[in-house]
């Protein structure tokens, strides 16, 4: 089908409302896809084969916040400050980046998710940087979702820098955890300015397509094109994969 536009997965959260256990998940996260030419689709949690039925019909695998990662997942016990955890939830996200790393589909993770990409390919994290780093900038901001409450500094060179068309800009917080020893095909793109990891992507692009980013560029999309470019950027990389997937005619 010619100008088919790529379907973007996103993960969502559950929640509480009246009662009933409901799928969860910040609207903007679709908005920012649909402004950038995609069509998103909300997928819940699932057992293994069924993430694979859900992933085989996404061009696309966003990863989005919420809650923290389960730390039993890497191997590790939980700090005290440690957040709400939903195994189910991180049982599913660790399926997905499985069946897309296997299968070429690009992945995009925000907050939550640079974690748990970090934490399902191999690498470690901080569970709460107040306590195990100490000295550190303001990561959780009491400010409006759309504005930018603190800076980072972008590795020059990186696909990062490339979409941002910069080295240096601000955005928003809302993490108290953090990645901490990178994960085997990832390496870090920008760093706060006390350290802490802001963004990983892979190693090698070609092969398998990641980035992930630890602030909300989903609340930023209205009031920052650069925002706005890293949805383009990645919904046009599943348009790229889609086409090369087209039968010839």
């Amino acid at each position: 089908m010619e100008n088919q536009k790529p379907v973007i997965g996103i993960t969502c959260s559950t929640k509480d409302i009246g009662g009933q256990e409901t799928a969860y998940l910040h609207y903007s996260y679709a908005t920012s896809v649909m402004k950038a030419g995609g069509v998103p689709v909300i997928l819940p949690m699932g057992d293994k084969e069924t993430v694979k039925e859900w992933a085989a019909l996404c061009d696309g695998i966003l990863l989005s916040g919420g809650e923290d990662m389960d730390p039993q997942q890497i191997g590790a016990e939980p700090h005290p400050n440690l957040g709400k955890v939903i195994p189910e939830r991180d049982e599913t996200e660790i399926n997905l980046i499985n069946y897309a790393q296997n299968n070429n589909i690009p992945i995009f993770a925000i907050c939550r998710g640079i974690q748990v990409l970090n934490g399902a390919l191999g690498g470690t994290l901080v569970q709460d940087l107040n306590e195990e780093r100490g000295d550190v900038i303001k990561h959780y901001q009491d400010g409006a979702r759309s504005a930018a409450t603190h800076s980072i500094s972008v590795d020059k060179g990186t696909l990062l820098s490339e979409i941002l068309g910069t080295e240096d800009i601000s955005v928003n917080s809302f993490h108290h955890g953090a990645v901490d020893e990178v994960a085997p095909g990832l390496k870090a793109a920008a760093y706060a300015s006390d350290g802490v990891i802001e963004a990983l992507e892979s190693t090698d692009l070609e092969k398998s397509w990641m980035l992930a980013v630890q602030w909300h560029p989903e609340d930023m999309t209205e009031v920052s094109d650069e925002m706005h470019q890293l949805f383009v950027h990645f919904v046009q990389k599943c348009h790229e994969l889609l086409e090369k997937e087209q039968p010839a005619l």
